[in-house]
């Protein structure tokens, strides 16, 4: 017991020694051309640039540091220049200045966006419709180079006889269906189908959604073959599971109605036309002349 202990007590020790503390906030990281430079200041710097640079950063972030040091330097010599006054640097700046104040006022509105959790629960209750979930296997037969598009017909209209007439469905899939991945699942497409699945084919997500659980479809054309689909479950999801989904959609209609009503208290007038059509044909020669 005693030997137990002590091989406890050293393990504890080395997973100790392997823990880094946590560096304090307001320690001094870094001095850069003579500025201390804190923990949270360097946090807070890089939370501030583009993906790329965090990248950098969080790569060899020593490195970073040597080049942020380096860029410093660079801009006080171009301010010393007065390179910012000039032009075309004074218009980019500006113009990017304006980016992050728009992409800051973006972020902003839709913190301010509320939904409570009534505005959640209403509009799930007056739109279960779109809550509404199929589950479904496929059999897919594609238009067969020699035969044609009614040798496929001829064949899915023998499955779809078979299918209705009690053979087993997942057989059917394994004798058939030459669609590898749904029939490597025995049929499952994969997902639940809802009126606003996208990944499924407009003609064949409608079917799915009046078809009652055990219905097989008809033959459903499509590009390059027919598909057979029977469903296996249906039923509108539980609040619960998509209140998330409706907080989101609710912060979204929000946000853009803020859009478009500060859209709306924006205006311009065209003083002259002829100037804005030449750029626009000058654009046009260019891009026909490459």
């Amino acid at each position: 017991m005693r030997k137990c202990l002590v091989v406890v007590g050293l393990a504890t020790l080395v997973l100790a020694a392997d823990e880094k503390p946590a560096t304090a906030p307001d320690a001094v990281v870094a001095v850069v051309n003579g500025r201390k430079m804190t923990a949270d200041e360097v946090k807070k710097m890089v939370a501030g640039i583009p993906a790329q640079a965090q990248q950098a950063f969080q790569k060899d972030p020593k490195q970073f540091m040597q080049e942020y040091a380096w860029y410093t330097n660079l801009q006080a010599f171009a301010e010393k220049s007065k390179l910012q006054e000039q032009s075309p640097y004074r218009e980019i700046l500006a113009f990017n200045r304006m980016l992050t104040l728009v992409q800051a006022e973006w972020n902003d509105a839709y913190l301010q966006v509320e939904v409570t959790p009534e505005q959640q629960k209403k509009y799930y209750d007056e739109h279960t419709d779109k809550y509404r979930e199929s589950k479904a296997k496929m059999i897919y037969l594609p238009f067969g180079a020699d035969g044609g598009e009614g040798e496929a017909k001829a064949k899915a209209e023998k499955v779809v006889q078979q299918a209705r007439g009690g053979v087993d469905f997942v057989k059917l899939v394994k004798d058939y269906s030459q669609d590898s991945t749904s029939a490597a699942q025995n049929g499952d497409i994969g997902i639940g189908i809802r009126s606003t699945t996208t990944q499924v084919p407009e003609l064949i997500r409608n079917i799915i959604l009046t078809l009652k659980p055990g219905q097989v479809s008809e033959p459903l054309r499509h590009q390059n073959g027919y598909y057979i689909i029977r469903v296996e479950s249906a039923g509108v999801l539980p609040y619960e599971k998509v209140k998330d989904e409706i907080y989101k959609e609710l912060k979204d209609v929000g946000f853009n109605q803020w859009k478009e009503k500060t859209k709306a208290q924006s205006s311009v007038q065209f003083e002259n036309e002829a100037f804005f059509q030449s750029i626009k044909e000058q654009s046009q020669q260019k891009a026909s002349s490459q």
